[in-house]
């Protein structure tokens, strides 16, 4: 959990650096106009790593551990 609040933190202030700088040198819209697309961005970036983290993986039976080898087709 700490790793991904670091990388949280560390992701936030890279993209409030960039957009600051881009705006002090008239690269981009003011902050009403920025604002909106960087929050969505982020929720949609964060909400679908967690829905991939959260996602239950695919149940396997428990009974035989060792796989058989597949047949092959053509002999």
């Amino acid at each position: 959990m700490r790793t991904a609040f670091r990388a949280t933190i560390v992701a936030l202030l890279w993209a409030g650096i960039f957009a600051s700088r881009a705006y002090a040198h008239g690269g981009i819209a003011g902050p009403d106009e920025l604002g909106p697309p960087v929050i969505t961005s982020a929720v949609l970036g964060i909400g679908g790593y967690w829905l991939m983290m959260l996602w239950p993986s695919r149940s396997r039976p428990m009974g035989n551990k060792k796989r058989k080898p597949m047949r092959s087709v053509m002999r």
